[in-house]
C-alpha cells in the first residue's frame, strides 16, 4: 500500500513531461479564476455545461473566451495550494498558450496523467558530474540545455513542490522568478518545505526517461540542498 501511495505520489506531482497529447477542445467563457502559483484553476462556461480546468500559469482574465486542449479528467481532486477539492477537474492547456512558466511544459509536470501500467522509474541511466558546479540561475540553463548538459550547478530559488520518500528519494521543484525546475535528491527526508528559500548544487541531465511516461526534458541530480 505504500509503495503504490509512493508512486501515486510521484505520478500526481512530478511526473516529466515532452509531449502533451492532442484531445478534445472545449471552448467557453472564463467566468472564475484560482491562481496556484505555477497554473491557474479556471471556471470555464461552455455552451450546456460549466467545467472546472487546470492549466499552466499565463495571462488570462475573468471575460476571456479560450479553447482549451484536453488531456486529462480527474474526479475528487484535492489542490492543496487551494486547499480546495474539485468533485471533477480537466487537465489540458489553452490552444496555442503561451508558458509564463519554464520547466512545467503541460499539466503534466505536476499532476500527471492517468496510465494503465504501474510506473517503475529507473535511475541507472543517469550522469553524475564530479566536476566544480557552475553559479547560475534556472533561466540561464533552459537557453543553453547543450552547455549545462551533464555539468554540475549551483541554483537559488523558492521550494514550490517537495515530495519525501519517494522511491528513495526527495523530488524538490523550485522557482526563481518565471522559471521553475526540478531536484532530485538521493536523501529520502531533505528537511525543507514549500516557501523555503534554498541553494541546490547538482547535475544537470536533460531528455532523460525513466520509463512508464516519467520523462524530463531538464532535471537535476544527485542534489545537495542548502537552506538559505
Amino acid at each position: 500500500m505504500i509503495k503504490r501511495l509512493a508512486y501515486a505520489c510521484i505520478g500526481i506531482l512530478f511526473l516529466g513531461s515532452s509531449l502533451l497529447a492532442a484531445g478534445k477542445l472545449h471552448k467557453g467563457e472564463i467566468l472564475q479564476l484560482e491562481n496556484s502559483g505555477a497554473y491557474i484553476y479556471i471556471k470555464l462556461k461552455k455552451k450546456d455545461e460549466q467545467i472546472w480546468a487546470a492549466i499552466p500559469k499565463t495571462a488570462i482574465k475573468v471575460g476571456d473566451k479560450v479553447t482549451i486542449k484536453e488531456s486529462t479528467w480527474m474526479t475528487n481532486f484535492k489542490s492543496k495550494t487551494l486547499n480546495k477539492t474539485f468533485d471533477k477537474v480537466l487537465f489540458g492547456e489553452i490552444e496555442g498558450q503561451k508558458k509564463v512558466i519554464h520547466g512545467v511544459d503541460n499539466v503534466h509536470g505536476i499532476h500527471g496523467q492517468a496510465m494503465k501500467k504501474k510506473p517503475n522509474p529507473k535511475f541507472n541511466d543517469i550522469t553524475i558530474s564530479k566536476e566544480k558546479a557552475i553559479k547560475t540561475d534556472i533561466a540561464t540553463i533552459y537557453k543553453n540545455t547543450k552547455k549545462f548538459k551533464n555539468k554540475n550547478v549551483t541554483v537559488q530559488g523558492e521550494v514550490v513542490q517537495v515530495s519525501n520518500k519517494v522511491m528513495g528519494n526527495t523530488w524538490i521543484k523550485i522557482q526563481n522568478k518565471d522559471d521553475a525546475i526540478i531536484f532530485r535528491s538521493i536523501k529520502e527526508d531533505e528537511k525543507v518545505k514549500k516557501g523555503d528559500k534554498i541553494k541546490v548544487t547538482g547535475t544537470i541531465n536533460t531528455d532523460v526517461d525513466y520509463g512508464y511516461g516519467f520523462k524530463y526534458k531538464v532535471i537535476g541530480v544527485n542534489a545537495k540542498v542548502e537552506k538559505i
